[in-house]
């Protein structure tokens, strides 16, 4: 089931940009929702259990080290996590920022053997879907070849997954601090996220709707039991 779901938040996110592929509205909202939602699971479900467990080290030092990890993501990335991407000179794809999301996504998947109620599933799964729609959308811009469209997002779908493997392979009591780890990252993500969706301080009325539905949904997901 996780497989299914990572693989299948990069088919839809893709088929999203194939669809979607002449406005930069659909995009931006995506983000802007994913953003909140992601916010939301990170600070009422994935904080509450890392400071309920019992650390090797101080539960604060790996959120803080998830988010210097993802600052030095986004220096190879260039910021596509939340929206930045931009096309090189010669019109190449810059191997390294795929790289870079690629890493990304694959630390994302490493912890969740410890993610028994799928919320941190969902929240990546929420967040991947706005990424591979502007991965593909870039991707498209360069090359109007399906097959190299396809490795290049099926390569990329792969990275959750193979991060779920090798988690399997880390002992049990260093998968919350992986948590951790991964929470800091989405704590960036997610807060750059929403501040980037503000125009000089100023929230349009549809990114208003996308943060209200973003927060609304992710409480939702939280208290459906």
């Amino acid at each position: 089931m996780i497989f299914i779901a990572l693989i299948a938040s990069v088919l839809i996110g893709s088929l999203l940009g194939w669809y979607f592929s002449k406005t930069k509205l659909i995009p931006s909202l995506l983000l802007t929702f994913s953003g909140a939602f992601l916010l939301t699971i990170t600070v009422l479900e994935i904080f509450p259990k890392i400071y309920a467990s019992d650390f090797l080290v101080s539960n604060g030092l790996f959120i803080l080290l998830g988010v210097f990890i993802q600052i030095i993501l986004e220096t190879i990335t260039k910021g596509a996590e939340h929206g930045h991407i931009h096309k090189t000179k010669d019109n190449e794809f810059p191997l390294a920022i795929f790289v870079g999301l690629f890493l990304h996504a694959f630390i994302e998947g490493v912890p969740l053997h410890s993610d028994t109620d799928n919320h941190l599933l969902t929240a990546i799964v929420i967040h991947k879907i706005p990424v591979a729609l502007i991965l593909f959308t870039f991707i498209a811009s360069i090359t109007d070849k399906w097959h190299k469209q396809a490795l290049f997002m099926l390569v990329f779908a792969l990275a959750s997954p193979i991060g779920y493997l090798v988690g399997d392979f880390i002992p049990t009591e260093w998968m919350m601090p992986t948590m951790a780890i991964v929470s800091g990252i989405f704590l960036h993500i997610s807060t750059v996220i929403i501040f980037e969706s503000s125009d000089n301080h100023k929230l349009k009325q549809r990114k208003v709707i996308s943060l209200a539905l973003g927060f609304l949904l992710a409480y939702l997901t939280l208290h459906q039991h």
